[in-house]
């Protein structure tokens, strides 16, 4: 009896691996409401497509990976005004359960096959070198949601170069000389610099290497196809003193200031043994595919120059490049950066380029388009002259601080390059930092299954029910404002790299209009729009809705109020300036009063927010080492990359990646700018002029000096006063325009 009823019973099919890991993100974001979903993997139907319909009161959602099943409840969940934000830039809003249920069966199917996620840059600017499995699960998750399948995952690579290393016969010692710091190291991978702020400890190798195993493991389990590293040509240089022939090594044409990086010409059995050595070692440790593809990144000429123009020596490298790959995994397709060819218009002419890429079978190269939404290089090379190639933006250069966006021109250009008739295989985002302006990636995500051209104010609405519980007009007032503003940079001219440049963090000057090298300091749009949109955000607040609990609110809101008042000091910077020509010390010295207290108020407002203290960027870096020793060096890593860059005091890249954060503020910025002012206050003669050569000199010892501080106490946890500072901007703001 007890057989039969066996036999008889009903057998429940098992989870597949993709059903699980889809299971696990939906879990891990949605908690309960997870359970009203039905996940069905179907690995026959069409990649990147889903099916959203109703099963015993459910929503089932039936699909042909983990990634697509994720998309597929995100995108049925937005359609009943829910939203997943990435960490630090809100946090979610889950607010409707899945009803009313499909009335009819959903398809959809996205026109890219690949969806492409991360800039090697990331890895030092957001601190992916810091982070631990839990702050990579909650990414990894988010990026499944999003229908991201094709993520540059480069974590772990020092573990086997440091094996290739050892086999080649060089020392431990040699190998540390040449090893860069970890917040450095996407530089030294892309041969600009080396040795800087290093080396990696064995330690922390080890400790890369177990989570990149967790990394991939999660990543291929969703469906994803990860983009891994290779080699990209550059050696240490004690190398050549262990070869019989060393004439294959050579010296790069230098990046900014630092030393020239040696390299191995791309073109010799060198370079072929070095590429099959690491690639080997790396699916020994980490996994590869053997029936399908493996996408593997190397960029040769990163902001480098190759050492000929020669068409037939460019098609040769590309070509032996790709053949080092195929020699020891036949599957193997390369993926490389387009930056290249921005970066460096004079060399890379059509020709140029046209040699390089066409060096590859077609099919076996995928280029990376980055900044396609403002300087598309497919657009004026036939599509990389048949070429595959992702459609990517930057968004960000350096995570500098500041709100700023492309909406229109985003989706549009998006858009066209979908629609034409070009070699597109997908689209990206390949930011050089995340957690900055959480519009624009909701705005590309969103055409992956969607990709025709939105009509951004019906956009902005859908945004705004979806990122809040509350219905406020106020919002969508706001947003109306921001969108048509600050997120509406559409200037032919082109000149902005991303958020403008602040004078906060201006290396403290008169008639200043650009920080740094690249971040041009432009208000071209009407800053009182800001101003007005900082007022409705404070007003959607009624002290009932609980608006003030929401960490989407809370962001926006401060925010908002961060770019109020760093306009505002701009705006002040200049009569002061207008002060110290005209000899009027009385206004002088009233306006300096007036423009510290925007910094401290700078200060204050993002004392609430835990991602953009400087008190939690150090505490995480410091986390990352394994001894008294590296936490040292990790932290001089943390406050040497947003402040002096390096190699030196004189850095051409000061405040590339400045950063508006709570106590980088108050304990850099307000530092040299009280020096600058106090300077011109205890001149006797005005008229003279001020000394900026002599003051650029002191100022750059006490930098240097600042990035070597240890032990200074910084807040870490957030003190939930920022929307009380944000109503202080508020009031002191319209009080100063009235």
């Amino acid at each position: 009896m007890k057989l039969s009823t066996l036999l008889l019973a009903p057998v429940l099919a098992l989870a597949t691996p993709a059903e699980d890991a889809a299971r696990d993100t939906l879990t891990a974001l949605l908690g309960d409401l997870a359970d009203s979903f039905i996940l069905e993997q179907d690995p026959d139907l069409a990649p990147m497509s889903f099916t959203i319909s109703s099963s015993e009161g459910k929503v089932k959602i039936t699909a042909d990976s983990g990634v697509s099943l994720t998309t597929g409840a995100y995108d049925y969940l937005k359609s009943n005004d829910n939203m997943v934000s990435w960490t630090a830039t809100g946090g979610d809003s889950i607010k409707q359960t899945p009803t009313p249920l499909p009335a009819s069966q959903i398809t959809k199917q996205s026109p890219y096959s690949y969806v492409y996620y991360n800039n090697v840059c990331t890895y030092g600017y957001s601190g992916y070198w810091w982070w631990d499995w839990e702050r990579w699960d909650r990414e990894l998750n988010l990026m499944a949601m999003q229908g991201i399948n094709f993520p540059l995952l480069v974590l772990g690579q020092e573990y086997i170069w440091n094996q290739v290393w050892l086999e080649l016969g060089l020392s431990q010692g040699e190998i540390n000389e040449w090893n860069a710091g970890p917040a450095f190291a996407a530089w030294f991978y892309m041969g600009n610099l080396k040795g800087w702020e290093g080396p990696i400890s064995l330690d922390y190798q080890e400790r890369t290497r177990q989570l990149q195993k967790k990394i991939l493991a999660k990543a291929r389990a969703l469906g994803m196809k990860p983009v891994l590293p290779s080699f990209s040509g550059f050696v240490p240089d004690a190398l050549a003193s262990h070869l019989q022939d060393s004439s294959d090594i050579k010296l790069s044409s230098g990046w900014n200031s630092y030393e020239p990086v040696h390299y191995v010409e791309p073109t010799s059995d060198l370079f072929s043994n070095i590429t099959s050595s690491f690639i080997s070692k790396f699916c020994a440790e980490f996994g590869c595919e053997t029936e399908t593809a493996n996408y593997w990144a190397a960029d040769l000429y990163n902001e480098l120059q190759p050492p000929s123009a020669d068409l037939d020596y460019l098609s040769s490298v590309s070509n032996s490049v790709y053949n080092a790959m195929q020699k020891v995994d036949t599957n193997a397709i390369w993926v490389t950066q387009g930056w290249m060819f921005h970066s460096d218009p004079e060399f890379w002419q059509g020709d140029q380029i046209k040699a390089f890429v066409t060096g590859v079978d077609t099919g076996k190269l995928i280029v990376l388009d980055l900044h396609a939404e403002q300087w598309p290089i497919y657009k004026d090379t036939d599509s990389f002259y048949g070429t595959p190639f992702i459609f990517d933006t930057i968004f960000n250069f350096g995570g500098r601080s500041g709100m700023y966006g492309r909406l229109e021109q985003l989706s549009n250009e998006i858009a066209e390059a979908t629609e034409g008739e070009n070699t597109l295989v997908g689209i990206g985002v390949a930011p050089e930092a995340i957690e900055t302006n959480p519009i624009s990636y909701d705005l590309q995500f969103d055409h992956v299954m969607n990709p025709g051209a939105h009509d951004i104010d019906k956009y902005v609405e859908k945004y705004v029910a979806r990122r809040y519980s509350s219905s406020s007009s106020e919002l969508l007032s706001a947003w109306q404002l921001l969108s048509q503003s600050v997120y509406n940079f559409t200037s032919e001219q082109n000149y902005l790299q991303g958020a403008p440049g602040n004078i906060i963090v201006e290396r403290p000057q008169w008639n200043a209009t650009q920080v740094s090298c690249c971040a041009v300091i432009d208000d071209f749009y009407d800053t009182q729009d800001v101003v007005d949109a900082l007022g409705y955000f404070l007003r959607a607040d009624d002290g009932k809705n609980g608006l003030d609990k929401e960490s989407a609110y809370r962001f926006d809101t401060l925010n908002t109020g961060l770019q109020v008042i760093t306009n505002h000091a701009y705006d002040i910077y200049k009569n002061i300036q207008a002060n110290f020509e005209t000899n009027d010390k009385d206004a002088f010295e009233s306006n300096v009063q007036i423009f510290m207290k925007c910094l401290t108020l700078a200060d204050a407002i993002l004392a609430d927010q835990p991602e953009r203290m400087l008190g939690f960027w150090i505490e995480n870096a410091r986390l990352a080492g394994g001894s008294d020793e590296e936490q040292d060096q990790m932290e001089e890593n943390a406050r040497m990359i947003v402040t002096v860059w390096g190699p030196d005091k004189d850095a051409s890249l000061h405040e590339y990646a400045f950063r508006l954060w709570n106590g980088l503020i108050n304990k850099f910025y307000a530092q040299r700018w009280n020096k600058f002012f106090a300077e011109i206050m205890n001149m006797n003669d005005w008229e003279s002029g001020f000394n900026q050569t002599h003051f650029d000199d002191e100022i750059k010892e006490w930098e240097w000096e600042w990035t070597k501080q240890k032990g200074l106490e910084l807040p870490t946890k957030p003190n939930g006063q920022g929307l009380e500072v944000a109503k202080q901007i508020y009031s002191f703001v319209t009080e100063s325009r009235k």
